[in-house]
């Protein structure tokens, strides 16, 4: 086996990990919040916690592995992630120590994203940054499906998941998240391209023509399905849903979404790039706005897959665009200049969509996030056109 199959072997597998446990934790943790009574306008800031700390680490993360390469930040985000599990099942009732699990979980999700996808973009070449990056969100999105199916263990009640078991089997991930991280190689640093600092690089890679509004799009469409995440718990409990039905919706829209990822390449060939963003953002503007509407829990799990379809396609290609539009040595800073964004989105957007949850409930939520999706299949369009994105089938 060739380094840079091998690389890219343990890069997957380690996707899959780092995704099972956050796609467990975040909804524990949301359950969490609620068994607290607390109200849903706590589940945005759960989620803010969760995106903070690792929107102020991002672009020194990035820099650094351009420097010093990636296997460091895995081992750190790894350890980050363990203590993270061990802090949420002895969190008791303290509402301060399931907020400080949700902030070391995310600055642990975020070394281990940017290690992975760093290694991905210098392990690949330039033609095949979609097929590899296609593979690399496919085995993400199966740690996504996996990991909600621990919600449905038993132990708990009908309305909840038993919590401290989901928690505890998140730090058994996490030990072996660990080992992987520990057998991963850095990839082979490329010359820097340009010689500033953090912020003198990240400026010229902001002058990228297009890159600013693709760097927007990918930012509210992540911050949807981060939000979906955190708040779907909350929307079964007001239609009164039970815990396997809630992780249904979960699963469905993992499962979908790694069928569009695993159908991209055909997908993009035909349509284009811009296209593929425009027409599916749009979509999953649409199913996304429907969950406001009452409906059969059947309904909601399908409406839940047209969504993780729609919405799966984003994430891979503006990492494709991010990768060959970066000059050499700045692969990391660039990636994590998207994280950053995305980051920022997650911080911002949980805050003032959690003024609709105060309003309508978590219904208003899913109809504001409609909303957004709308501006971003605008942003997307344009970003597109500027950056000379395929706009239609070669």
């Amino acid at each position: 086996m060739t380094r840079g199959r091998r690389a890219l072997l343990l890069v997957v597998v380690h996707a899959v990990v780092i995704q099972i446990i956050t796609f467990a934790m975040r909804p524990a943790l949301s359950f969490a919040v609620l068994d607290l009574d607390g109200a849903p306008i706590l589940i945005g800031l759960l989620s803010a916690a969760f995106a903070v700390p690792a929107l102020l680490l991002a672009l020194p993360a990035g820099h650094a592995i351009d420097r010093i390469g990636e296997r460091p930040a895995l081992v750190l985000g790894s350890i980050c992630v363990i203590a993270a599990a061990v802090v949420a099942a002895l969190s008791g009732d303290s509402l301060a120590a399931l907020v400080a699990a949700a902030i070391l979980l995310g600055i642990g999700h975020l070394l281990s994203v940017i290690g992975e996808q760093s290694i991905v973009a210098k392990e690949s070449r330039r033609g095949n940054f979609d097929s590899r990056f296609g593979l690399y969100t496919f085995m993400v999105s199966l740690g996504q499906t996996l990991g909600p199916l621990l919600l449905a263990l038993p132990g708990g009640s009908a309305s909840t998941p038993p919590l401290e078991l989901v928690f505890t089997i998140c730090a058994g991930f996490g030990a072996g998240l660990l080992g992987v991280s520990l057998f991963v190689r850095s990839a082979a640093r490329m010359p820097v391209g340009h010689g500033g600092g953090i912020l003198s690089t990240a400026r010229m890679l902001l002058r990228t023509p297009g890159l600013p509004r693709a760097l927007l799009a990918g930012s509210i469409v992540l911050s949807s399905v981060d939000l979906f995440l955190a708040y779907i718990p909350a929307l079964g409990q007001e239609r009164g849903l039970t815990a396997i039905v809630v992780s249904a919706m979960l699963v469905a829209r993992s499962l979908f979404s790694m069928l569009s990822r695993l159908l991209l390449g055909r997908i993009v060939a035909r349509l284009g790039r811009r296209n593929v963003l425009v027409w599916f953002i749009t979509a999953s503007a649409l199913a996304l706005g429907a969950l406001a509407v009452p409906m059969p829990a059947a309904v909601l799990i399908m409406l839940s897959g047209v969504y993780g379809f729609a919405v799966g396609t984003c994430q891979p290609i503006t990492m494709s665009w991010i990768s060959e539009l970066s000059v050499p040595g700045t692969r990391g800073l660039a990636l994590s200049l998207r994280v950053a964004s995305n980051r920022l989105g997650q911080t911002v957007l949980p805050v003032a969509v959690g003024s609709f949850a105060l309003a309508a409930g978590a219904p208003g939520v899913f109809l504001a996030l409609g909303v957004l999706l709308i501006a971003a299949a605008w942003s997307s369009n344009a970003a597109g056109a500027v950056a000379g994105a395929d706009d239609g089938p070669e």
